[in-house]
């Protein structure tokens, strides 16, 4: 019988296991609101590319454009206080200087400054929350990406941090999942 032979040489060899993937973008945010109330406008069509910084959705501001206006009201009343406060303080401390008050009312002047100075701080804090709240009334793109279908139209109430707006991924690059068994790995 006719054998055949042959040389073994080194060479690569061609091994290859399917496994199934799952095709996904490396950067994909959900939009959620930070404020409550109803969406005013929608500034995008669904599945559209979007530019990071685009205006995408506006939610009804005017609660909190007027906690604005509140708390800038408030800082002016709180500075005019802080002006007050520091007149007084400045004359209890020249009758003072001239021992003609006593020194417990000079202490309640002092006491009233520091206090005045607090609140004007309490009220620039509060009117930092509040401006940022009335900010937050518009939502912009985090980055360049694709974005999905939109799950709210106008008119529809939103809670904050809870309803889901959208969604944007990016599309190049994209990154593969594969599910690969563990007795395979």
């Amino acid at each position: 019988v006719a054998v055949g032979v042959d040389t073994v040489k080194a060479g690569a060899a061609v091994y290859y296991v399917q496994y199934p993937g799952t095709v996904t973008a490396l950067k994909e945010v959900t939009l959620l609101s930070q404020v409550s109330g109803y969406v005013t406008g929608i500034y995008f069509k669904d599945g559209q590319h979007v530019s990071q910084g685009q205006k995408l959705y506006t939610i009804d501001a005017q609660i909190y454009n007027a906690n604005v206006q509140n708390a800038k009201a408030e800082l002016e009343v709180q500075k005019a206080a802080l002006v007050k406060a520091q007149k007084d303080a400045d004359r209890y401390h020249k009758l003072d200087e001239q021992d003609a008050i006593a020194k417990q009312q000079v202490d309640y002047a002092d006491a009233a400054l520091a206090t005045a100075e607090k609140q004007v701080a309490a009220a620039k804090a509060n009117l930092n929350a509040v401006g940022a709240n009335a900010k937050f009334t518009t939502i912009y793109a985090p980055f360049s990406g694709t974005i999905g279908i939109s799950s709210v139209r106008v008119g529809t109430s939103v809670v904050a941090g809870n309803t889901v707006l959208n969604q944007i991924s990016t599309d190049n690059p994209m990154a593969v999942d594969f599910n690969v068994p563990q007795d395979q790995i």
